[in-house]
């Protein structure tokens, strides 16, 4: 018995489109990690500083009472009382494990041999289950993993419009009115 041709190019397409989706979440995930590692090092950075700063005021023959002695240690309240409700090195490591999830699973579509509904269906199933444990996206940035990605494929014209205020702030701002993309459009 021959195989159905459609049946085919049903199963080709919905597989490139959830391996678009999966490929897509692996960098998305990857800035995001990337994005609260570097807030954490250059908050981490700037309290090192203005407590070396501090200590060394402190110090001065004779003492000195300026602005910097009364501005140096409110700002490193103010930035570490930020790091930790922000929760900066529990959200990076939730981009980094999300990362790794969505990478193990990208594998897991390289290593597969043979393609049916079925086998998408779990592999569907599994992406969900990763998706579950998402924070809200971050629509700009979903939208620039986009277009880095049909880029890549050699297909830019298929491209999402991204204005130059949401790539500068897509890593702070929702932008929940952005349509979300989907793999389907790609």
């Amino acid at each position: 018995m021959m195989p159905r041709p459609d049946l085919e190019e049903s199963i080709r397409r919905r597989r490139y489109h959830l391996l678009f989706s999966v490929r897509r979440s692996v960098r998305y995930h990857s800035y995001r990690h990337h994005f609260y590692i570097g807030l954490q090092s250059a908050s981490s950075f700037v309290i090192l500083l203005l407590g070396s700063a501090s200590v060394f005021k402190i110090f001065d023959d004779p003492p000195s009472e300026g602005w910097f002695a009364t501005a140096a240690p409110a700002a490193i309240t103010v930035l570490a009382a930020l790091a930790l409700v922000y929760r900066l090195p529990a959200k990076a490591s939730l981009h980094n494990d999300l990362y790794r999830r969505f990478v193990d699973l990208e594998r897991a579509f390289l290593h597969q041999e043979q393609w049916s509904d079925s086998v998408l269906d779990s592999l569907e199933d599994q992406r969900l289950q990763i998706e579950k444990d998402e924070p809200a996206t971050y629509q700009a940035l979903s939208r620039l993993c986009h277009n880095e990605l049909v880029k890549s494929e050699g297909r830019p014209e298929h491209m999402k419009k991204l204005q130059w205020y949401q790539r500068l702030l897509r890593d702070v701002w929702r932008f929940d009115d952005l349509p979300v993309d989907s793999a389907k459009t790609a």
